[in-house]
């Protein structure tokens, strides 16, 4: 709220300043009243959590404060771990001296933990900050947990790709990236991502015949990063398009235990087709080197499909979604998408193709960040799947 009312503030003034040698003290005196008058008023209480403008629920005067986070309850009904829970605080610090942007791009801080009825657990802590006016994106997190998943296709043969082998993946990992825009106001940045990780890949048998042996892998990849963003805002936008292409090169001269290349490409773009509809769209496309570690592998990725059901040396997938907020803060989605997979063997290409759909809602949780969050329930065939949303479903800091 202090944002708005400093903008609207020097918005009115701004006029005055340029005839400020001609006017009267009385007026500079009532330039004073109405500047303070402009100032929020500090809210206790109750009052932090609902908007004076409309009265209704918004968490965007506690979350702008130095000690107010948004705790995120993580609900898993994710079909490839089964279901579970946990819970993640999300500090939001906006930069101020960027006005709408500050807000539209605020710093985020993480720290969360969850675990699963198939014994899936883990624990995250991360960072996004922006620095010299928002050109330098930093980036840093870092992990610890165990995964029981059903990989498909690690035999030799074709039917490989319908029989699911579970590995326990006890994992430690971190990550560090920077970004910096090109110019200021550009949407393009470049960047460098490092991404550390040990993982010790158990496999839960019964396995069948032709499972090359797991042994611990390292990854210790340098990442090039190439990013356009013209969003309105992170959470939740309503116009603009983000894309983000990126080169691993995992390396044993840096500490790996394997060398291989991952490609990924994303697209995502919203556009409002009237006041209160919003279409969006998203494209990825992955590739995969010989050498992968095989939980690495591309996999298809959509809302409904069980995470690494369908993996491949590529995956590609597309998923559309149209949200309509039809009354004050209270909106509607329906989405839909496809995904397929290839894998080359040694005398034969192997297909395979899924899609999904399914609808949901959402509220305005905190309208100055542009926040909504609400629940998505997907459906895939055989799969049923609930997911707590909060910003989108596609959301990148």
């Amino acid at each position: 709220m202090m944002r708005l009312a400093v903008v609207a503030m020097l918005a009115l003034l701004a006029p005055l300043a340029a005839h400020a040698q001609s006017i009267s003290e009385p007026l500079r005196d009532a330039e004073i009243v109405s500047e303070a008058t402009r100032i929020e008023v500090k809210r206790e209480g109750n009052a932090r959590f609902f908007d004076p403008g409309d009265g209704q629920f918004d968490l965007s005067y506690f979350l702008e404060n130095p000690r107010g986070f948004l705790p995120i309850p993580i609900v898993v009904t994710e079909p490839a771990v089964g279901y579970g829970g946990g819970v993640a605080g999300m500090f939001l610090r906006p930069r101020r001296e960027a006005g709408d942007e500050g807000w539209a791009r605020p710093d985020i801080s993480t720290v969360g933990a969850f675990g699963t009825q198939n014994g899936t657990w883990g624990a995250f802590a991360g960072d996004f900050s922006r620095w010299f006016d928002g050109r330098l994106r930093t980036l840093v997190g870092a992990g610890v947990g165990q995964f029981n998943l059903d990989f498909f296709g690690l035999g030799s043969a074709p039917s490989s790709l319908d029989e699911g082998v579970r590995f326990s993946l006890h994992l430690r990992g971190a990550l560090a990236q920077a970004n910096w825009q090109l110019a200021a106001e550009s949407p393009w940045a470049v960047g460098l991502r490092y991404v550390y990780a040990d993982v010790d890949p158990k496999p839960r048998f019964p396995a069948f015949p032709g499972i090359a042996e797991q042994v611990r892998v390292k990854i210790s990849a340098p990442v090039a990063i190439v990013e356009f963003d013209t969003r309105d805002n992170i959470f939740t936008p309503t116009r603009g398009m983000y894309a983000e292409s990126s080169w691993m090169a995992s390396r044993t001269a840096l500490g790996a235990s394997d060398d291989f290349e991952r490609f990924q490409q994303v697209l995502i773009g919203w556009h409002p087709l009237t006041a209160d509809v919003t279409l969006g769209a998203r494209v990825n496309y992955a590739w995969s080197s010989d050498g992968t570690p095989f939980f690495l592998r591309p996999f298809v990725q959509l809302r409904g499909v069980p995470a690494v059901r369908f993996q491949g040396d590529q995956a590609a997938s597309v998923e559309l979604e149209a949200r309509w907020q039809f009354f004050g803060r209270w909106s509607v989605v329906a989405f839909g998408g496809a995904g397929a997979t290839r894998t080359d063997r040694d005398d034969s290409v192997v297909k395979q193709s899924v899609g999904s759909g399914g609808v949901g809602f959402r509220y305005e949780l905190a309208s100055k960040f542009g926040m909504h969050a609400g629940i998505d329930v997907a459906h895939s065939p055989g799969t049923t799947a609930v997911y707590f949303v909060v910003g989108n479903a596609w959301f990148r800091p």
